[in-house]
């Protein structure tokens, strides 16, 4: 994992704003006033708390939302992967390109990802699991 990965994962998981090479940390919107912020890769975004930061929600229940917005390259996959560890604290949700196609790995379970939809990864009370993927909408 590179350096720029994992800064980038540390400070989304610290909710801090920060930029690093083609990678930013940022509000998810300027009318946004809990202050809940986005990963942008080269201004798409491809990570962000779906209702609020767990480390904020008392139950410590985690909706982590991500797209590839698209682009199935190294780099996304890199970046995502970095905040999948800090996140979940381990190597069992990861994603991987396997002859052209994106899967996401959870718990060893393979997942078929299409690159272009926004997806959530859930953990609650310890168990992890993909919700069904949304269409983006323009």
């Amino acid at each position: 994992m590179r350096k720029v990965s994992k800064e980038i994962a540390e400070a989304f998981i610290q909710n801090k704003n920060k930029v690093m090479s083609n990678t930013r940390i940022c509000p998810i919107s300027d009318w946004v006033s809990n202050g809940e912020m986005g990963v942008y890769l080269h201004d798409n975004k491809i990570a962000w708390w779906e209702n609020n930061h767990p480390y904020k929600n008392k139950h410590g229940n985690i909706h982590l939302c991500f797209s590839m917005c698209g682009w199935g390259t190294p780099t996304t996959r890199e970046r995502l992967n970095a905040i999948f560890s800090y996140v979940f604290k381990s190597d069992s949700v990861y994603l991987k390109q396997i002859k052209g196609e994106q899967k996401l790995f959870i718990n060893n379970r393979r997942m078929r990802i299409n690159k272009n939809l926004y997806y959530a990864i859930r953990s609650v009370n310890g168990n992890v699991f993909l919700d069904h993927a949304i269409e983006k909408t323009a």
